[in-house]
């Protein structure tokens, strides 16, 4: 099933290529987007499934539908209901089958959850661009996090998970630092409540303290604090992007 986005990405190119009316070529993306989605709806529905080979096979394809889109240039409402139906719904399966049952029911679950994590991080940065437009992506963003969070706080036999321990800083950094690069995250004085910068770091510091210093040093803090002050930036009602005064983010 997964080199089903293959055909997908190359459908989606020749009908670029060859429907000239431009309804026609509108029904036949939207036809495509339809099947990807049911393409990774049905692919997440065998990533909880009891046999350790199955599961794991089932989630390193569905990551490999979800990061191999590229070409199908799918629209941040469409990633967001991927997230909110797929993937948080995947992360949360695979959580509570870890809780609830037996590792000779379920064997080796650390390794279905640390696939399952690998897949939440590279999903969200390959629909980053995409989903950060989105005027729900700050609740998006929090709740990643909160899924890691969440994974980190699981015991197996009473022990917490070294390696789910060590990974998820480390995807966190990535992502924040990638998210630093695009200009996502950025210093912003709250506007009627908490701004997204003051939300990041609020629920980063639950999982890594020290990742704020990591990502942006003291230096580079005090140059973007002046350069916002200077500019009057103000950060858009979400709170995702700083927008200089007079400009619009159309």
């Amino acid at each position: 099933m997964a080199g089903s986005i293959v055909c997908l990405v190359r459908w989606f190119q020749k009908t670029k290529e060859a429907v000239d009316e431009e309804g026609a070529a509108i029904k036949m993306s939207q036809d495509i987007l339809e099947m990807w989605m049911r393409l990774i709806q049905g692919l997440k529905k065998v990533c909880s499934d009891s046999r350790e080979e199955v599961r794991n096979h089932a989630i390193v394809s569905l990551q490999r539908c979800l990061t191999g889109s590229d070409g199908i240039r799918i629209p941040n409402d469409l990633w967001v209901q991927c997230f909110d139906q797929v993937i948080f719904t995947l992360l949360d399966e695979i959580l509570e089958t870890a809780q609830q049952n037996s590792p000779k029911e379920y064997r080796s679950m650390e390794g279905s959850m640390i696939a399952s994590l690998k897949l939440l991080s590279k999903a969200f940065l390959q629909s980053l661009q995409e989903i950060s437009q989105s005027t729900s992506f700050s609740q998006l963003w929090l709740r990643v996090i909160s899924c890691m969070e969440k994974y980190m706080k699981m015991r197996f036999r009473g022990k917490r998970s070294e390696k789910i321990h060590e990974l998820v800083p480390e995807l966190l950094k990535n992502t924040l630092l990638i998210m630093k690069s695009s200009g996502i995250l950025v210093p912003s004085d709250p506007v009627g409540g908490d701004s997204f910068w003051q939300l990041t770091w609020l629920h980063v510091k639950k999982i890594a303290p020290s990742l704020e210093s990591e990502v942006f040093s003291s230096e580079e803090l005090e140059k973007l604090k002046e350069k916002h002050v200077k500019t009057g930036c103000s950060p858009l009602p979400d709170g995702n992007v700083l927008v200089p005064p007079n400009e619009t983010t159309a």
